[in-house]
């Protein structure tokens, strides 16, 4: 009996200093972890912004099967919003603040105690994308500065999660990126066109491929909201580029951006109208991300076109079948056609 109440005291003794310990352990925290990963910044950046993502590299998810996750409205940007249940209690996450690829803040609160700061540096290097993951609170609870003080301060209770993700998230993001630079081949048709009307507007340049990006970036809202402002709906018109010449000798190139027209619509100002032939042509679908596949696309028009004995005539056009932003990356499609003799 006696050594029963020994070790009962002797438990008592420990669980009070136990807590004493735990008590003096600082309630403030400023933790943080840093990878490079071999990607695009602004590939890293979305990655970590979409909060969709974060069950595919976030390790707390490796740890408990238990977690169930809801979404908001939004799930990404200024706003995006998630909570969660699990075993240890709920909790939830905000982004409060957004600098496209440089910066995300976020809030992160466990049961109702005080949200702790969750924010996320980017940096442009020569290797690919500077991650670093901070995590920051001036009064943390009771029960994680126990926790913490047991496993050896603040640095160990954070860091191994922390290195866990980030290894994670590098992963993920090498998967997205061999994903969004794929690209597929549809089967080449042969088939008749009809006579169809194109407004857009022009551009002449040297072969360069950013700064044909740049001049599509600029061009084609403008004809989308042309078309809207002269009362056109989406599916009264197809995004569209209409190649008037492009010569691989002299890299000079002359191409038209806008819409190919399925109700009749004048060309806006600085616009020119272009009457796309009836006849005979060829078509090819190409899934991927714009630029990638493109030239896999025309040799093979090119290689039928040989094979066949059929002879190119200009114009080539091409059309962008979905919305980029609503479908992934290796979905995208382009309709490429040329017409022929």
């Amino acid at each position: 009996m006696k050594i029963f109440k020994k070790l009962l005291l002797l438990l008592v003794v420990l669980v009070v200093g136990a807590i004493i310990y735990a008590s003096f352990q600082p309630a403030d925290y400023n933790v943080s972890r840093s990878k490079i990963i071999k990607a695009p910044i602004s590939s890293v950046f979305n990655t970590v912004n979409e909060m969709k993502t974060w069950e595919k590299w976030g390790p707390w998810h490796d740890e408990d099967s238990t977690i169930v996750v809801t979404y908001g409205d939004k799930t990404a940007g200024v706003g995006a919003y998630n909570s969660w249940t699990s075993k240890d209690g709920p909790g939830n996450m905000k982004t409060v603040k957004v600098i496209a690829n440089k910066r995300i803040e976020q809030k992160m609160q466990f049961e109702d105690y005080e949200p702790s700061d969750v924010i996320w540096h980017f940096e442009e290097v020569e290797d690919g994308t500077k991650l670093t993951w901070q995590m920051k609170e001036t009064q943390a609870p009771f029960m994680f500065k126990a926790l913490a003080a047991f496993m050896g301060g603040w640095d160990k209770f954070f860091g191994g999660m922390m290195e866990n993700g980030l290894g994670n998230l590098d992963k993920v993001v090498l998967e997205e990126e061999a994903l969004a630079n794929s690209f597929k081949l549809g089967e080449l048709v042969e088939q008749e066109f009809k006579a169809q009307k194109f407004i857009g507007y022009k551009v002449q340049m040297k072969i360069n491929h950013e700064e044909m990006t740049k001049a599509f970036q600029e061009k084609m809202p403008l004809a989308a909201m042309y078309a809207m402002k002269s009362g056109l709906k989406y599916g009264d018109f197809t995004p569209a580029a209409v190649y008037t010449k492009y010569d691989e000798k002299t890299q000079e190139t002359e191409f038209y951006i806008g819409l190919i027209l399925h109700k009749d619509l004048k060309a806006g100002k600085e616009m020119s109208a272009i009457d796309l032939p009836k006849g005979k042509g060829v078509k090819v679908s190409k899934f991927g991300n714009y630029g990638n596949g493109d030239e896999e696309a025309h040799i093979k028009i090119a290689k039928h076109l040989e094979a066949n004995k059929l002879e190119q005539r200009w114009p080539i056009w091409e059309t962008y079948v979905n919305d980029p932003t609503m479908v992934k990356p290796q979905d995208i499609q382009t309709d490429i056609f040329y017409a022929v003799k």
